[in-house]
């Protein structure tokens, strides 16, 4: 036997022979007044008794700060005390006394060091057994687990945690959630509820779409063991012995700050479990959660400390009749009825200060629930099995409640970063209710009963904003991202057109908001680089693609905005140039606006379109070629893809300005041949070549719910409405096919409120939840 093993029977033989000299404490003394107990009898080797306290309901109020109670039944008090608190207790007043069994000597209980028997949940595992089964759900789910030390006690033993979630350790916009068990060292039913939990969760991925829903959308924390101190108190090999204290004697508790006790309510300093969870909640972003607990049968919702509900005690009840009318239907008669059928507000069953259910609420806005789950405490393990098909149903439906609400992200309106801005809703909110966006997301999720809502948006630095009539119901999400400005004036800018051709005009126009007193552009590539004029007309010179800056500024601030090449100038094209890839080109004859065609010419030139699937359409802007019968002359002839054997689709000449010419779908191409003969010629032309998809420009053949007018559309925007299928998100382009516009919903309509692109034809698409629908869209000024 090594010295370590030796050193530990030797602590539990004095330990067990501690235990049957208070055994006999029990029984010989158990009606005894008070004052007849010598502390150094009871407290020889063990650091808390646990005691009844006759006819002392009354005065529980005032026990609690002296004592641990454990739970009120009747006008019996229930309750642990450490050596100083059992002294406080002496000298109290009280003088009924009845020393009782401790819940956590369970001599037969039946503990494993072997995980694959512990994962059969009928044992209870030895300390190093429950290290190594959640160091292998992460090794054996690494996509969706991961573990995490919260801290390393004095003891040796570990605060873990494992996160689940699709995306694992990677922040994304989902609310977290916190499940942790055993704060109290004897209660050790949740402890292997969790540690179940955690199996079912990551087996069932991918198998059971409610819970790869879950996990898709949730950051899922789970805690099995949140004082291993207390719970192997008797050694690391058994739970026999678990205490409900932590190792300093301290009940973990009563141990956090209070609402309205102040940091210290129990008197006693922090302690390293409750530093390390305080730690852990303000690392995080916990917007829900519990803490299971044994020796009752019931939701324990807050406020423990205070007698008044909180802001959402409406929601805290529908909550907590869920939990508890889910676990009745699911277990025998009898099971999860204590006190309201089930659940309570905490301070109408006792009082307690310092507890982490309050610490969660009031400091942390984690709406976290005490869950007491078995009247045993340190449950035989023959019974784990009934009692996790007893409240696992309970348990899902719990941690899918965070997934209900209202949640979106707030951004700055400039910039589009996120911004940490605190969410209160006015004439709804008290007590530390409101909830916080957090980064690096600046997701905010506020869970609430159905319900309609103002949620007023506040952060340092911003203008607080606030989204009236935001409909909630339950079990139901409701979407709001909410843009916030700092007052400081907001750069935006439309123009005439985006593309355009050598020696093209192009006019901007300042659309900023919040009434800037100046402003400066600036246009890469131009012939003017800069101005100060709210409408500026630029005409850029050369091909090629050109940024545009604006800086705006008013009494507040100043902002600037830079779109990478907005304004791209084509190249002009000649009959007779090398094939080229585009979908908008200015097409000339060979000398181009400045003079006549040449007598002689036999030309060709290609045009390939960007898609395969769309085709070209020729717009003719001016038009002079050598007219004769037939075009047996002069004549420019246009073919149906990429040489002159496709077909032919126009042999043109004279000066009449011909139609517009569309090649057929799935050319991608078309071909141009200039011929002219030794007399006569005449201007030639000028072509504007566009792409159209290979539907053209029209609506889709199928269904289409979605309205659009006015259209054609002028200065003051236009509305898209869907009644009956949500609007997701719209886009505008150019019928070049740059995109000018876009915008994201999730209703049925959606106001576009002032002119967005300058005037001409576009291609509205709206994204819908049920399909994609496209529409042509005028736009006058």
């Amino acid at each position: 036997m090594n010295a370590d093993l030796f050193k530990e029977k030797l602590s539990e033989m004095k330990k067990l022979a501690a235990a049957l000299l208070l055994l006999t404490a029990v029984t010989a003394f158990a009606q005894k007044n008070i004052r007849d107990f010598n502390p150094d009898d009871l407290f020889m080797t063990t650091g808390e008794i646990y005691f009844a306290l006759p006819d002392a309901a009354p005065d529980a109020n005032w026990l609690t700060k002296i004592i641990s109670i454990d739970k009120i039944d009747g006008n019996t008090v229930y309750a642990y005390a450490s050596r100083k608190e059992f002294e406080k207790l002496m000298v109290s007043g009280v003088s009924g006394f009845e020393l009782l069994p401790h819940p956590g000597d369970q001599a037969d209980v039946r503990v494993s060091s072997d995980p694959r028997q512990v994962l059969d949940w009928n044992y209870y595992p030895t300390y190093t057994a429950y290290e190594e089964i959640m160091a292998q759900f992460a090794a054996d789910y690494p996509d969706i687990c991961s573990l995490h030390t919260i801290a390393t006690l004095p003891s040796g033993r570990k605060l873990l945690a494992v996160r689940i979630s699709d995306n694992v350790d990677v922040e994304e916009n989902e609310p977290e959630f916190l499940y942790t068990a055993t704060i109290h060292g004897d209660e050790t039913t949740g402890y292997i509820l969790t540690l179940h939990l955690i199996d079912y969760l990551l087996t069932n991925y991918n198998q059971d779409p409610r819970i790869t829903n879950m996990i898709n959308s949730t950051d899922i924390w789970i805690n099995p063991l949140a004082n291993p101190d207390g719970t192997y108190y008797g050694g690391n090999q058994t739970v026999n012995g678990a205490r409900r204290y932590n190792a300093n004697n301290v009940d973990l508790n009563r141990n956090y700050p209070d609402p309205a006790d102040g940091p210290h309510p129990d008197g006693n300093p922090w302690q390293p479990e409750t530093i390390a969870f305080m730690n852990f909640a303000e690392e995080r972003d916990f917007v829900m959660g519990a803490n299971f607990h044994g020796g009752a049968e019931v939701v324990n919702y807050p406020w423990d400390t205070w007698s008044r509900v909180t802001a959402d005690n409406n929601w805290w009840v529908m909550v907590s009749r869920e939990y508890a009318d889910t676990a009745q239907a699911h277990s025998p008669n009898g099971y999860f009825d204590d006190l309201d059928n089930g659940i309570t507000h905490g301070y109408a069953w006792y009082r307690i200060t310092g507890g982490r259910q309050d610490y969660m609420n009031y400091f942390q806005q984690c709406r976290e629930v005490t869950l007491e789950i078995s009247n045993t405490k340190l449950l035989p393990a023959s019974q784990l099995l009934n009692f996790w098909e007893y409240n696992y149903r309970s348990m899902l439906n719990y941690l899918e409640q965070v997934q209900f609400g209202v949640h979106g992200v707030v951004t700055d309106t400039v910039t589009g970063e996120p911004i940490v801005a605190q969410v209160l809703i006015s004439g709804h909110d008290m007590d530390s209710s409101m909830v916080f966006s957090s980064l690096p997301v600046g997701n905010y999720h506020r869970l609430l009963k159905a319900g309609t809502y103002n949620l007023t948006f506040i952060a340092e630095g911003y203008l607080p904003k606030t989204v009236r009539n935001v409909v909630v119901n339950d079990k139901s999400t409701t979407i709001r991202n909410v843009k916030l400005w700092d007052g400081s004036a907001i750069p935006a800018f439309t123009s005439s057109t985006t593309t355009t051709y050598p020696g093209g005009s192009v006019q901007f126009f300042d659309n900023s908001g919040g009434n800037p007193t100046s402003r400066l552009w600036t246009f890469e590539g131009a012939d003017i680089q800069t101005s100060t004029e709210p409408s500026p007309v630029v005409t850029y010179s050369q091909p090629g693609s050109y940024d545009v800056t604006l800086y705006v500024e008013n009494m507040i601030g100043s902002n600037q905005l830079s779109i990478e090449n907005y304004i791209t100038i084509e190249p002009d094209f000649y009959i007779g140039n090398p094939g080229s890839t585009t979908c908008n080109a200015r097409f000339f004859d060979s000398n181009g606006p400045d003079g006549a065609y040449n007598n002689n010419e036999n030309l060709t030139t290609t045009f390939y379109a960007d898609d395969p699937d769309r085709v070209f359409r020729i717009r003719f802007l001016s038009f002079d070629i050598e007219n004769s019968t037939d075009c047996a002359g002069d004549a420019l002839l246009v073919y149906d893809g990429p040489d002159a054997t496709a077909p032919l689709i126009a042999r043109l000449c004279g000066n009449t300005l011909p139609d517009d010419i569309l090649t057929s779908v799935g050319g991608g191409a078309v071909t141009f041949v200039f011929v002219s003969d030794a007399e006569n010629t005449g201007s030639g032309w000028e072509a504007i070549i566009t792409c159209d998809s290979g539907v053209g420009i029209r609506q889709l053949n199928k269904p289409d719910p979605v309205q659009v007018y006015p259209n054609p559309a002028g200065k003051s925007g236009f509305m898209i409405r869907s009644d009956n299928d949500p609007i997701r998100e719209i886009q505008i382009n150019d019928v070049s096919g740059r995109m000018v516009y876009s915008a994201t919903a999730d209703r049925s309509f959606l106001n576009v409120p002032e002119m967005v692109a300058g005037e001409g034809l576009y291609l509205l698409t709206v994204r819908t939840s049920k399909g994609i629908y496209t529409r042509k869209l005028i736009i006058r000024n």
